[in-house]
């Protein structure tokens, strides 16, 4: 039997994250201005043509396919080939501790102007302008600027994705990514979920802090962002 993070799109937006997404047979994607992602019940020319009659032309979608799929070039244009390691955390957190335990702050929507301009930045993955609605961002300020931030995203239950770990490159090397991310998993795991995230396989310096805080690598995956013609 397939393991639900096979296919962690689909699962996402037919169980824990299903109110912000839109579904239509075998296919279906998150509301656009929530998230990119789109995906289909099983990996067949069948469903991916259901993809695109599902979708507007002129809509870019970020799909993790099968290995080896093939793309009609007639309908799609690849955009963006991303190789990713899937990995998954599975013990209890572990004391966060630290000075910067007591200065983070929930986000909310007057945040998200900033939170707009550090992802921009940093470029920890899509986020848009309404990418807070997946719930539990959290921050840290330092003289009123969003130092860091982290929050959660794909939910395929039992699963909860740990997303937009970022920091502001004037505050790196103090620590406050693993503060964020230590805050946001035990919320997870409180909930009786799983905690789980993706990274780029060339981003060596994330893997090895998610490897530290106890993440082990599940899988490699590569995610497509391609546009619907």
């Amino acid at each position: 039997m397939p393991h639900i993070l096979d296919n962690m799109i689909w699962n996402a937006i037919t169980t824990g994250n299903r109110n912000i997404a839109q579904v239509s047979g075998n296919a279906g994607c998150y509301l656009p201005d929530v998230a990119p992602f789109a995906g289909v019940a099983h990996c067949n020319d069948e469903n991916i043509e259901r993809l695109f009659e599902f979708l507007p032309a002129g809509r870019s979608v970020a799909v993790a396919l099968d290995e080896g799929t093939e793309l009609n070039e007639t309908k799609w244009r690849m955009q963006q080939h991303m190789d990713c390691c899937q990995m998954v955390y599975e013990q209890p957190v572990s004391s966060y501790s630290t000075a910067a335990s007591s200065s983070i702050v929930r986000l909310n929507m007057e945040h998200v102007p900033q939170m707009l301009e550090l992802t921009a930045m940093t470029k920890p993955g899509p986020f848009h302008e309404k990418t807070i609605v997946f719930g539990n961002y959290f921050g840290i300020f330092i003289d009123g600027k969003l130092a860091a931030m982290t929050g959660q995203r794909m939910h395929p239950v039992p699963f909860m994705e740990v997303s937009a770990v970022c920091t502001h490159p004037d505050f790196r090397g103090r620590g406050y990514a693993k503060t964020l991310m230590l805050h946001v998993m035990k919320i997870i795991l409180d909930n009786s979920f799983t905690p789980f995230l993706h990274v780029l396989t060339s981003n060596t310096t994330a893997i090895q802090l998610y490897e530290a805080i106890g993440f082990r690598l599940r899988r490699r995956l590569f995610i497509d962002m391609i546009r619907r013609l």
